[in-house]
């Protein structure tokens, strides 16, 4: 499949990105900090747990308190989106 880029797509992906830092600036640095490095650097929470000591289960529970709040705060652009 070719993605077409468009300058309205280019503006959503952008306002996306931006939107997206925002919100993970707003997490706890270690809720943060594993969100960042599963979803953008796709560390497995193993690895994750190796390099830093943390337990598994930690790691899990700092990563769905993170999703939760990006889900909230994201929901509107979210549908927004969507209907663009």
């Amino acid at each position: 499949m070719i993605e077409v880029t468009t300058p309205e797509t280019a503006y959503l992906r952008n306002l996306f990105w931006e939107q997206l830092f925002l919100a993970l600036d707003e997490l706890p640095i270690e809720q943060k900090q594993v969100f960042v490095w599963q979803e953008l650097e796709d560390l497995s929470f193993d690895e994750i747990s190796e390099k830093t000591g943390i337990k598994f289960n930690t790691l899990v529970s700092r990563k769905r308190y993170a999703v939760q709040h990006l889900r909230k705060r994201l929901k509107q652009l979210y549908t927004e989106i969507r209907e663009y």
